[in-house]
């Protein structure tokens, strides 16, 4: 193991930072309660959102998904904490969305925001995928980030599988599964587009394989942005069915970032880069 890579240690193990002026440069820890990698270049800084957590991991949160890969970005990072995910709870996913009577998407991503700014003046990015890429996608449309990429992301809640979207309406609303006219839009993407000022570069990223995210999350998203006049929201497609919903590898999921955010990864990880040969734009799918 390297220098670098001991530096991005478990976030179990992390060092717990007053602030982000407190870190040496190519160190990771924590601060304010989100796992952040102090990148070299801070002319760009990330937020990563984290997907649906196994059920052996709840016991370890707050779980922060990727956090092996940063020591392999130029850029700082910022993995951020979705505080309804809980050790002692068996909520798995929470898609950043809180709960009715508060805390709401804008207030939980404030704090990764206040830190990404911390370290830098220049671009916030945000990624994810699956339940990750629906937070990346609302960061976008309520205008919190300046780009982001969703991979094969939820973009509505109440479309997801039962079980999962069941445990999670529970207790967003407290156990009265009522939903109103404001709580469809913490919920959609769709239903939240209205707000989207068209300035943040977005891209979505869907296996056409993964046919549940592709027929009732990516394709209605993608029909609402053309209708809508967005040329600022993309979309790509690839084909595996071998993983399905899975993201792609480590090696194919990098490279995607490289080529959305140049020189994101680090020169000497450019290396470990593996490109998509079927990745087209969704049009001609």
């Amino acid at each position: 193991m390297n220098a670098v890579t001991e530096n991005t240690a478990s976030p179990a193990t992390a060092h717990v930072y007053t602030s982000v002026s407190d870190m040496p440069v190519c160190t990771a820890g924590l601060v304010d309660g989100q796992y952040v990698w102090k990148g070299e270049d801070a002319s760009r800084v990330f937020i990563f959102f984290t997907g649906a957590v196994a059920p052996a991991a709840l016991p370890l949160s707050p779980v922060f998904q990727r956090w092996k890969w940063l020591h392999k970005f130029s850029n700082p990072v910022v993995i951020a904490r979705d505080p309804l995910i809980q050790r002692t709870g068996n909520l798995q996913l929470a898609w950043y969305a809180g709960t009715q009577n508060g805390p709401t998407f804008d207030d939980i991503v404030a704090g990764p925001l206040r830190v990404a700014r911390e370290l830098s003046n220049g671009e916030i990015c945000a990624f994810g995928s699956s339940g990750g890429g629906f937070a990346a996608l609302m960061a976008a449309v309520r205008n919190h980030v300046d780009s982001s990429m969703a991979i094969n992301p939820q973009t509505n809640v109440l479309r997801y599988v039962p079980q999962m979207r069941d445990k999670f309406l529970q207790l967003y609303t407290g156990g009265a599964c009522e939903l109103n006219q404001t709580d469809k839009e913490r919920l959609s993407v769709c239903e939240s587009l209205w707000r989207y000022h068209d300035k943040c570069r977005t891209h979505v990223i869907i296996n056409i394989k993964d046919l549940l995210h592709y027929h009732s999350h990516v394709l209605p998203l993608h029909r609402m942005s053309k209708l809508m006049n967005y040329e600022s929201m993309t979309f790509s497609c690839y084909d595996d069915a071998a993983n399905g919903h899975n993201p792609p590898s480590q090696g194919h999921t990098l490279w995607l970032m490289q080529k959305w955010w140049p020189k994101c990864i680090a020169a000497s990880h450019r290396k470990e880069l593996l490109g998509m040969r079927s990745i087209r734009d969704l049009e001609t799918a």
